[in-house]
């Protein structure tokens, strides 16, 4: 008897007790909706097309980068300040505009950043690897802007411009007058189809009127030589097909004995593909470690799905070889003791998100940052090669000459000699 009512006691309070827990947790989750934050978590389920206030936009930014930004202490400030300076006087997208990029600019991180529809659009389009324009990438240093890359099938490429040619003008207007100095490709430079630019090229004045049309990125290429090296051409680390099309570059120079990639003005592209890249080269070898806030680490490893024939590599890096494309190339050097030949790289550590927000707008943020299998990081100095030699094309009217790819190649033939000779001794 006595047993069955100790039995009963153990199952009165076990219910108490379950019960209590359950109106705990009730209690915690009400707690949660209490808080504004939460529950705006909760409401922006929503597609960028979805229109939203202006001051609703401003304190989802503002939200996002508190929580999701890599510096937890957002740049040593009370980022509570922003709130209260700028959310009772946003009434229209242009204030919302104007108070989220002063806010993001305290960060003194250039590469997060608010894009309003036209500039959000234009970066989606760069993901997928295709763009709108006149197929021109450029440098802007001071007021000038140096022609830096001129796309494949491009307007530009058929205008026969070339890199290392300054614009004077588009469409009659100085390009020192142009605010935006990220704008990639021309594409927002004018409103029409045809875009008339001034350019000097060996202190000679030419003008060339470009239409603008739709360019498909090409993300690479190869060739093989007669001395059994093969060239990849990597101009970028960006699109859905970029995984693919480099399996298939690697295959089919696989049996090549040297392998030269070529680095040079590939800005980057997107995290995983070059983690990708380099899982297909590598055995189990490390390929980064990614750091988030709060000093949490990430160890990333190949997952020996290597089909990459051992041989030898060179790499070749310019001071426009950024971000992902430094992963990849330091990442080889580190792996597959790759030989870099060319000039410091650029030394772009930090990995963004692109988040779409509501009203066709979209935050560009600084959520980690990777280090180098060897612990190295390049933030601000990049990767030094081991041969030092200026990237310095001689052009004509139509064609130019590559002295860096020339060198690279010399050098791979002396090293498949040495190997030769080796074999016969």
């Amino acid at each position: 008897m006595e047993k069955q009512i100790r039995l009963k006691a153990v199952i009165f309070y076990s219910v108490v007790l379950l019960f209590t827990i359950i109106i705990v947790n009730l209690y915690i989750d009400f707690a949660k909706l209490l808080n504004f934050d939460f529950l705006y978590n909760k409401l922006d389920k929503i597609t960028a097309t979805q229109k939203i206030a202006p001051q609703r936009l401003f304190v989802n930014v503002w939200r996002i980068a508190r929580n999701e930004y890599v510096d937890s202490s957002m740049n040593h400030q009370n980022w509570m300040k922003w709130r209260n300076r700028y959310l009772k006087n946003i009434k229209t997208m242009e204030d919302a505009n104007v108070a989220i990029n002063t806010m993001l600019t305290s960060l003194n991180d250039p590469y997060t950043k608010f894009l309003m529809t036209e500039l959000y659009t234009k970066q989606k389009q760069i993901i997928d690897s295709k763009v709108y324009g006149v197929g021109i990438i450029f440098n802007k240093s001071g007021d000038n802007i140096i022609v830096n890359n001129v796309l494949e099938n491009s307007p530009a490429q058929k205008g026969q411009i070339l890199p290392g040619d300054t614009v004077i003008s588009i469409n009659g207007k100085a390009v020192s007058k142009f605010k935006d100095s990220s704008t990639l490709l021309f594409d927002s430079l004018s409103e029409n189809n045809n875009v008339s630019i001034k350019l000097k090229r060996n202190n000679k004045i030419i003008e060339k009127t470009l239409k603008k049309s739709e360019i498909s990125i090409k993300t690479m290429e190869y060739k093989i030589l007669p001395d059994n090296i093969s060239i990849i051409t990597l101009a970028t680390i960006m699109g859905d097909k970029a995984i693919k099309d480099f399996l298939q570059i690697i295959k089919l120079t696989n049996n090549t004995k040297t392998i030269i990639f070529d680095l040079r003005d590939n800005y980057g592209g997107i995290l995983s593909n070059a983690i990708e890249m380099a899982n297909y080269m590598l055995d189990e070898e490390k390929i980064i470690s990614i750091e988030s806030r709060g000093n949490n680490k990430l160890q990333i490893y190949a997952s020996n799905e290597n089909i990459f024939k051992k041989k030898n590599v060179i790499i070749l890096v310019n001071k426009n070889t950024a971000s992902a494309a430094e992963i990849l190339a330091g990442t080889l050097k580190e792996n597959l003791g790759a030989l870099i030949i060319g000039e410091n790289t650029y030394g772009k550590n930090s990995i963004q998100q692109v988040i779409p927000m509501s009203n066709n707008t979209g935050l560009i943020l600084t959520s980690n940052k990777y280090i180098l299998p060897n612990g190295e990081d390049i933030h601000n100095c990049g990767i030094v090669p081991d041969i030092y030699i200026r990237d310095i094309k001689l052009k004509s009217e139509t064609k130019q000459k590559d002295l860096m790819m020339e060198k690279a190649i010399e050098i791979a033939k002396n090293i498949m000699k040495k190997e030769k000779e080796y074999d016969i001794i």
